[in-house]
């Protein structure tokens, strides 16, 4: 194994448990919130989800503006290649693709948003409606601090 080899490998391996490790951050963050919701005296699971169509709809955008980007800078090649490469129609290739694809990744994000209805008599909000309210626990302090 050449020393650039393994400079690379290094790299990748940083760049991977960079990713790991925002995943964990994510799930503590996230494990803090819960606990600090049961510490007040809210019942978690009762708490209204939060749907993720702002993050979806940002994720194609972001997606699908890197392949538009790509796709125009990879546009120029289909001039500066041979003609026997470039005999498609408007110079197009398979030079675009690396531009193509999270152009198209991006599109069935965006349209997946705008598919995705807001059902307001959902499964979980029946749920919510059946199962015994929590009460807070200043509010249950209070109550048993005014009946002793």
């Amino acid at each position: 194994m050449t020393p650039h080899f393994i400079e690379i490998l290094i790299g990748w391996l940083i760049a991977l448990a960079i990713f790991f490790g925002f995943i964990v951050l994510l799930r503590y963050l996230h494990h803090r919130e819960r606990m600090a919701l049961i510490t007040s005296g809210i019942n978690p699971n009762l708490t209204p989800k939060q749907r993720r169509n702002r993050g979806l709809l940002r994720a194609g955008l972001i997606t699908a503006m890197v392949g538009l980007a790509i796709t125009i800078g990879l546009y120029p090649l289909g001039f500066l290649l041979p003609s026997s490469f470039t005999s498609a129609p408007f110079h197009l290739g398979p030079w675009l693709l690396p531009g193509l694809i999270p152009l198209g990744v991006g599109g069935a994000l965006i349209v997946s948003y705008y598919l995705e209805q807001n059902n307001p008599n959902s499964p979980d909000d029946d749920k919510d409606s059946t199962e015994e309210k929590v009460i807070p626990l200043k509010e249950h302090r209070n109550k048993e601090q005014r009946e002793g």
